[in-house]
């Protein structure tokens, strides 16, 4: 599998909470000639793996990067998986040649934070978390998140960025911003009538903005 990586850059598609790499299947089977996709599970989100950290994941992105051979890729993440290419474009900019966060958070309200994390310890795990997912785990990515504040290393990452949040994604909107402003020569788009998983929901627009900036980038 290596050898298919050595003339097309690398894109790694990163998904959400709630769904898994099957979400990116539209926008891999997109993908300009020149690219080819790779879609992985974030670490810590299956049964029997260590409890789920931002650090943790973004470490497990590039052990897959080493494992395929590529030196240096294209990040694309969604909600959690924005947050986990944020943390590998801010450790590892050598690694990262483009970014591209939809529907990221950079800091999120620690209130807000504690109250979620004491709803779900007193729902039943059907309740608790998406489908798949136990309420361990559920809880271990609060837990991460809550002391989560990336916003003083925007600034360390290098690489070429487009921010995207959907218009009716009203949760991230702020976050958006702030990445976008953080980040050197950032572009931020917001997508008229887009919500939070909007990759699915709006496969064609998403591949478009996608593909149109890592051509950009790349002529």
């Amino acid at each position: 599998m290596t050898a298919s990586h050595d003339s097309a850059q690398t894109v790694v598609f990163l998904h959400g909470i709630g769904v898994g790499p099957e979400s990116w299947d539209a926008q891999v089977a997109a993908l300009p000639e020149g690219f080819t996709g790779i879609a992985p599970r974030l670490a810590g989100l299956r049964d029997g793996e260590p409890s789920f950290s931002v650090e943790r994941a973004s470490t497990a992105v590039l052990a897959l990067l080493d494992e395929q051979g590529v030196e240096r890729a294209h990040l694309c993440g969604l909600s959690l998986g924005a947050v986990v290419a944020t943390r590998v474009a801010i450790d590892h900019p050598d690694r990262v040649a483009s970014v591209l966060l939809s529907s990221g958070q950079v800091h999120p309200n620690p209130v807000l934070m504690k109250l979620q994390n004491a709803i779900i310890r007193l729902l039943p795990t059907r309740l608790a978390a998406p489908e798949g997912m136990n309420k361990t785990t559920m809880l271990s990515i609060l837990r991460s998140l809550a002391t989560l504040d990336l916003r003083p290393e925007l600034g360390q990452i290098t690489a070429p960025t487009l921010v995207l949040c959907g218009a009716k994604d009203a949760p991230n909107l702020a976050a958006a911003r702030t990445l976008a402003a953080g980040i050197q020569n950032a572009e931020l788009q917001i997508v008229p009538g887009a919500g939070h998983e909007w990759n699915t929901r709006l496969p064609t627009e998403f591949s478009t903005r996608l593909n149109t900036f890592l051509e950009t980038i790349s002529s």
